[in-house]
């Protein structure tokens, strides 16, 4: 199966495992294989959430925090990516249209967002 314009959501995009799945994604489309991100998720990790941002081009991007929706939408300003916040975000998030979801999240805060 090819991956080429198969979308992409990244629940928990600045761990480890969320690092990795978008480096990858960074490889194929340095290879010329289209793989659009609808949506990408962080827990409180603004900077990474908006390097996640700069680099994948996401439509939405999530939050966990709800306390941290203001200081998300100043640092994912300019970027034209939908921003959201809590526990509702995450869930927003993973049930956006997308071929496939990395659920990437830790523990038990990513059973929701992934049901």
């Amino acid at each position: 199966m090819s991956a080429a314009g198969r979308s992409v959501t990244i629940l928990g995009v600045t761990g480890s495992v969320g690092r990795s799945t978008l480096d990858v994604i960074e490889q194929l489309r340095a290879q010329g294989i289209a793989l659009p991100v609808e949506a990408v998720t962080a827990g409180a990790n603004i900077a990474g959430l908006a390097d996640a941002c700069r680099r994948l081009k996401p439509r939405f991007a999530a939050i966990a925090d709800p306390k941290l929706l203001a200081p998300a939408r100043e640092a994912l300003a300019g970027l034209g990516v939908e921003v959201g916040a809590g526990p509702a975000a995450l869930e927003e998030a993973a049930a956006r249209p997308a071929d496939w979801v990395m659920a990437a999240i830790v523990g038990a805060a990513g059973i929701e967002p992934t049901m």
